[in-house]
């Protein structure tokens, strides 16, 4: 593992727990300022994210880093504006993986929101370990029959 592996591993830890801190006041980010904001996420930590990082809008729809930004902004004019980002990551050195909730908005609905989007990746990431757990197991099973 690479020196600047370790060190972009620690700054996506530092920046996880960031973004954890309960927002004293609202970010007021402007659509692109919120897409802006995904997208260097989505480029700094991207040899770390499970799958690409996302917006998560008032509606709880979400917008992928990789989509391009005129259809983000149809989508944020249609399921309204975003109210934070979420993102799952694995932790090479620690063979562990975390999810990151960033909130752009303090009020309780949008953090439940942003929650339930970042409980429904974790969700979907377990249940595919769990999937390629039990190949592994049924590969092992038929190799010693």
């Amino acid at each position: 593992m690479t020196g600047l592996h370790v060190s972009t591993e620690r700054a996506l830890i530092r920046t996880v727990a960031g973004a954890s801190r309960k927002l004293d006041e609202d970010l007021n980010l402007s659509s692109l300022q919120a897409i802006d904001r995904l997208q260097k996420l989505n480029v700094k930590f991207r040899e770390h994210w499970i799958a690409f990082p996302w917006l998560v809008l008032e509606d709880c729809f979400t917008l992928p880093a990789q989509m391009p930004i005129p259809k983000m902004l149809e989508e944020i004019a249609a399921h309204g504006n975003p109210v934070g980002i979420v993102g799952v990551a694995l932790l090479k050195t620690t063979q562990r993986y975390t999810v990151l909730r960033q909130m752009f908005r303090k009020d309780e609905k949008s953090r439940k929101t942003v929650e339930r989007s970042a409980q429904a990746a974790a969700d979907i990431f377990t249940e595919r370990v769990r999937r390629i757990q039990n190949l592994h197991e049924r590969a092992k099973n038929e190799d010693s029959n």
